[in-house]
């Protein structure tokens, strides 16, 4: 999970961007209770400085070293659930202690994310104003795609593969999806990473929400129809 948070408007405009982590079979009663402390907090994602009255060349060499720097911190972060491109049977493989006291072979697996838009935009190493999870461009965001004619989506092994090409051609390929030409953590992840399965904070509690709903009325419905059995008799 990150969250850019906005901290002080007092000091010059002071801002954090936590990273935290979390196991994903974890009950609701564990995760919900703070002394389980069941989120941990693993980084300080950098913060660039504000500039202003600086010629555009230079504002966008600053814009790509930021970008780099930023990639270079989730690298580090994440660099357990990052692999080659042909990784061996054993690896990424760990001995982990479990609360039943054996120790297991396990592996660590990125299942989910938990950010907002512009934050998917930055993390992924996209283009501003351009959709997430395909290679959609900005003049047609909002309007109805038919679906035969839907825009393609975004592939991070193919943009791995032609960043490593290093050709006009595969330059051209990459940008023509709004894409940032450099290293991208989430490209070397095991893992489909539009395809992750969290949108942002607020969906996911609207699903929760809904799941709780749905386990209401079903328990309504139930001691009602037993209810109408028992007066029935």
């Amino acid at each position: 999970m990150s969250d850019g948070t906005h901290l002080s408007n007092f000091a010059g405009d002071k801002k954090g961007w936590p990273v935290y982590m979390t196991i994903g079979n974890l009950s609701s009663k564990i995760r919900q209770t703070p002394s389980t402390h069941s989120d941990v907090m693993v980084a300080l994602l950098p913060i660039p400085i504000k500039n202003r009255n600086i010629p555009q060349k230079w504002l966008d060499e600053q814009r790509q070293t930021n970008r780099e720097v930023l990639n270079e911190v989730l690298r580090r972060v994440l660099q357990p659930l990052t692999f080659k491109q042909h990784p061996s049977a054993e690896s990424g493989y760990y001995n982990v202690l479990c609360a039943d006291g054996n120790f297991r072979r396990c592996k660590p697996v990125l299942s989910a994310w938990l950010a907002d838009c512009p934050e998917y935009s930055d993390l992924h190493h996209l283009k501003r104003h351009v959709w997430v999870w395909c290679e959609c461009p900005k003049n047609e965001l909002g309007d109805y795609v038919h679906p035969d004619k839907q825009h393609p989506r975004r592939d991070h092994n193919l943009y791995r593969t032609l960043r490593d090409a290093n050709t006009k051609a595969a330059d051209a390929k990459v940008s023509s999806g709004h894409v940032h030409r450099g290293f991208n953590v989430f490209r070397h992840i095991p893992c489909i990473a539009p395809d992750l399965p969290t949108r942002d904070l607020l969906h996911t509690m609207q699903i929760g929400m809904l799941d709780h709903l749905q386990k209401w009325i079903f328990h309504f419905v139930k001691k009602h129809e037993r209810l109408d059995k028992y007066n029935a008799i």
